[in-house]
């Protein structure tokens, strides 16, 4: 870095990803703001900086580097991390640059005698991290996978056993028609679909209830969808609907591969096509449903939306229709080091292997898990349509797909 990006910097207050800090700090104060960036984002911390009117003051501490590296980051910080390091000489004194990137083992913590505390960066803060964003960080990891969690209140009743028997006999070859109870918990066990509670007693697993659930959403606030249509261009209070969608994933099909159930995704398809699809005359006899937006891309997406969203996040997922675009917003940002960048390149992330798995087993999703990039992007381009915009919040995921002009 040099002194002019530097200059250009301390320019701006801190943010989520900017600290200044002087070298006089306490070790434990440097390692709470380590960790909320490892815990978060990534970041960096400006050592030299005075954080109050951001005037360049210069690191004075002799050996600073073996000093942070040896007592903050060695005895303060765990699991451990490895910043980089680099210093700045400027007019005003040295200026002791570190970066951390955001961590793969999360939560980290602050470690001070017997207790170890998480935070995480808000903003320009740093802040304790509560259990939900703990659950999210161990989740983002890949040490805990909240979809298998007990969801309070239900049980082997709140499971559709038609959708379970129907998609165990196409998936398994097994009639379970004519099993008892046992036997179908067993089943259900076996899959993760059912799990034991603090109890001791068996509960319907936050996936359990997505997939097979026969009232999802009267356990689960925020599985399914809100849709919303505008009559315009912007969010306003009018609309011509807002209706919630918030069924089972599962659906039943008959031997030719005809829906004769329809899950959530069906459902929610069959309302987009009262405003995307139409039927046209191919050769003057023949009717065809022509997509303004290609019903492939729009599938795929809302998929994805339920599969890899957040279940920690409380609110439901959003579509929202708009006279020239629809956009997808689904609950949770991009898990651990994933980015928009690295999902266009076509890279995956599994926050929730066992919706994924059954998604690919209804031949929802497919296996190779290149849907946005293959299914989506290049859909989108082969139809001349303008690229798809994808943002990423500190909450949610939206993809936003722009309605042809012709």
């Amino acid at each position: 870095m040099t002194y002019q990006e530097l200059l250009e910097i301390i320019a701006n207050p801190e943010n989520s990803k900017v600290e200044f800090k002087l070298d006089s700090e306490r070790p434990e104060r440097i390692a709470k703001e380590i960790v909320a960036f490892a815990n978060f984002r990534g970041g960096r911390i400006f050592f030299g900086v005075d954080n109050n009117n951001r005037e360049i003051k210069g690191s004075s501490k002799e050996n600073f580097e073996e000093w942070l590296m040896d007592t903050v980051f060695g005895r303060y910080v765990t699991p451990s991390i490895i910043p980089l390091y680099e210093e700045i000489n400027t007019p005003e004194g040295r200026v002791a640059v570190v970066t951390i990137e955001q961590g793969i083992n999360k939560p980290y913590f602050v470690k001070e005698g017997d207790r170890e505390t998480p935070y995480i960066r808000i903003g320009s803060t740093s802040k304790i991290a509560d259990r939900e964003q703990i659950l999210r960080m161990a989740q983002e990891s890949g040490y805990y996978h909240f979809e298998i969690a007990p969801v309070s209140g239900t049980s082997f009743q709140d499971i559709d056993k038609e959708l379970f028997i129907h998609y165990y006999r196409n998936e398994f070859g097994e009639d379970l028609s004519g099993a008892d109870e046992d036997l179908l918990i067993e089943k259900l066990n076996q899959l993760d679909l059912l799990v034991r509670n603090s109890f001791n007693e068996f509960s319907a697993s936050i996936a359990g209830l997505v997939i097979f659930g026969k009232n999802p959403g009267r356990f689960l606030s925020n599985h399914g969808f809100r849709v919303i249509h505008y009559p315009g261009n912007d969010i306003e209070t009018n609309h011509h609907f807002d209706q919630a969608y918030n069924l089972p994933l599962a659906s039943v099909k008959n031997e030719k591969g005809e829906v004769i159930r329809s899950g959530l995704i069906e459902t929610v398809m069959n309302k987009l096509g009262e405003i995307y699809a139409r039927e046209e005359l191919t050769d003057g006899i023949h009717r065809e449903t022509v997509w303004i937006i290609p019903e492939r891309a729009l599938r795929e997406l809302l998929v994805n939306a339920i599969i890899h969203r957040d279940y920690t996040k409380r609110n439901r997922n959003e579509i929202r229709i708009f006279n020239d675009r629809i956009e997808i917003e689904s609950q949770g940002r991009l898990p651990n080091t994933l980015t928009i960048e690295k999902i266009k390149a076509g890279q995956k992330y599994q926050r929730n292997p066992i919706l994924v798995r059954f998604a690919q087993d209804f031949g929802l999703m497919e296996h190779k898990g290149l849907g946005i990039r293959k299914i989506v992007i290049e859909t989108l381009r082969n139809a001349g349509m303008k690229e798809a915009l994808m943002e990423e919040t500190e909450e949610t995921f939206k993809l936003t797909i722009f309605r042809p002009l012709h």
